[in-house]
């Protein structure tokens, strides 16, 4: 390189990508295209749980440090850890909270009040027109063979304490609109 002057022989690649004979993808298909990311299992189904110190049991195994995945059982009873969708503890729940309010206003929609009714009928009209707008955006996905954003936001949260009165871990479990804690005893 002399004064700044780059000679076409050290040119990046990147800089003769357009005018090259050849596309910079030979097969056609992008990283993120392919079958492995396409048809994969989304990573944001559950809260992850991050443990920053070693749980041991009664046997002495131990749960290590790391990002796990923390799932609620269909029927509300159990927590499981999960890491690389294999269960690595299963915790009892002794608390569930569903909020109520929130859950009364999907599930029961013939006891609103004027006012809420109004709101409800604003929101549908709202929802139809998204759903109008993302019909053509699917369209558009599915021309290019792409994986669809996933659209809808669920508050997801995971945390774990530990409680020295009781020597326990406490785990908190949130997603949507249900609450679940969970405890598991330390053993030392």
């Amino acid at each position: 390189m002399i004064d700044g002057i780059i000679t076409p022989a050290i040119r990046d690649i990147d800089y003769l990508a357009p005018s090259a004979p050849y596309p910079m993808i030979p097969s056609g298909i992008t990283v993120h295209e392919n079958s492995i990311y396409r048809y994969s299992i989304p990573t944001d189904e559950q809260p992850t749980l991050i443990i920053a110190d070693y749980i041991p049991d009664y046997n002495g195994n131990f749960i290590k440090p790391g990002h796990y995945e923390l799932a609620l059982s269909d029927d509300k009873e159990f927590l499981y850890l999960i890491e690389s969708k294999e269960p690595i503890a299963i915790i009892p729940v002794f608390k569930l909270a569903e909020n109520e309010k929130e859950l009364k206003k999907y599930r029961d929609k013939q006891t609103l009040t004027k006012s809420e009714k109004k709101q409800l009928k604003k929101e549908e009209k709202k929802k139809k027109r998204e759903d109008k707008f993302n019909k053509i955006i699917d369209a558009k996905y599915a021309k290019t063979g792409a994986t669809l954003p996933k659209r809808d936001y669920e508050h997801m949260e995971a945390s774990i304490e530990y409680i020295k009165e009781g020597g326990y871990y406490l785990i908190r479990y949130e997603k949507g609109f249900i609450r679940a804690w969970g405890a598991i005893k330390a053993v030392w």
